[in-house]
């Protein structure tokens, strides 16, 4: 499978990557394809962030406080990092001070092992760290919470299975949230900053991956977050800084942030990016019989390599 996937990427005039990782670990796998792809970075929709918060609205008001906030958002599996979200715990429990909190939120299937051990994990890092907490989903929500030690008042951290989209904006927007924290490693682009940003929210997040593109750490005066390799002393340090932020320092990062992402990450600059793909693939004129026949060849092949699979 993975050489008839390499061969029928071959025959691509044009090839593109989300990130310029991505793009490194394409050349470092399809070995025999010399063509470079070409970044287009995926776009999101600004005005979706601009939309009003309705604060009437229960599901939002229960994960909403005047609590100085840290937000981590993803899914509750292991292969988005649940050991970097346990170096969160960590590093949360090291520099917490006064009544500052944690909201981790995410999809969460209860019909899942891999899902159910995740959360699991997580409860009992923030119990290892005597961290106080709570599990809540919204209210049409029909998953059921694990029986566990919950703390209904206040709590440490919260973790909120399968947010709504209001929430998700509450949370992103909200006064009292001070940061985004962004926990896979190595991952080929990740939104999720670009939508903290985009927030005016300062990111932090791992030193890999494609948040390496997205946030910038330096120099000083153009900071949009922290990139910081995943051990919890230093991201202690790191959250210790953003928490320490002044007003000032805050609304300058605040409009660095949100002008990087409408430049560079919009649905427009998007739009370009594939506009100008297209255009340069139009132009190399119409393709090669030989070309299209080992196209179809290839691809019958891997359609009939997968239904053996499956039989």
């Amino acid at each position: 499978m993975d050489w008839v996937e390499e061969l029928t990427t071959r025959q691509a005039d044009i090839i593109l990557a989300n990130s310029k990782f991505t793009s490194r670990v394409f050349q470092t796998y399809f070995r025999s394809i010399p063509r470079v792809p070409r970044i287009v970075y995926p776009g999101i929709n600004v005005s979706a962030y601009e939309a009003a918060v309705d604060l009437s609205d229960p599901d939002i008001v229960q994960v909403l406080s005047d609590c100085p906030t840290l937000l981590s958002l993803n899914r509750f599996e292991k292969k988005k990092n649940v050991a970097n979200v346990a170096l969160v715990l960590a590093a949360f429990a090291q520099m917490k001070t006064g009544s500052t909190r944690l909201v981790v939120g995410g999809g969460y299937d209860h019909r899942l092992e891999d899902n159910i051990q995740t959360l699991a994990a997580l409860v009992s890092t923030a119990e290892l760290h005597s961290l106080t907490f709570n599990i809540i989903t919204p209210t049409p929500s029909n998953t059921p919470i694990p029986p566990f030690m919950c703390q209904q008042t206040e709590p440490d951290v919260r973790f909120v299975l399968n947010f709504t989209t209001g929430q998700r904006l509450a949370l992103l927007t909200s006064s009292s949230t001070l940061c985004l924290l962004y926990t896979p490693a190595n991952e080929h682009f990740g939104i999720i900053p670009v939508e903290g940003m985009l927030c005016g929210l300062p990111v932090l997040a791992c030193d890999s991956g494609g948040p390496t593109e997205s946030v910038l750490d330096s120099p000083e005066s153009e900071r949009t977050g922290w990139l910081c390799r995943p051990d919890a002393a230093v991201w202690a340090d790191a959250l210790s800084k953003i928490v320490a932020l002044s007003k000032e320092e805050k609304e300058a990062l605040s409009e660095r942030a949100k002008s990087r992402v409408k430049t560079l990450f919009g649905m427009e600059t998007m739009a370009r990016g594939i506009e100008d793909a297209l255009q340069e693939a139009s132009a190399l004129g119409p393709v090669e019989g030989l070309s299209g026949f080992i196209f179809i060849f290839a691809t019958l092949l891997a359609l009939g390599m997968a239904i053996l699979v499956l039989i």
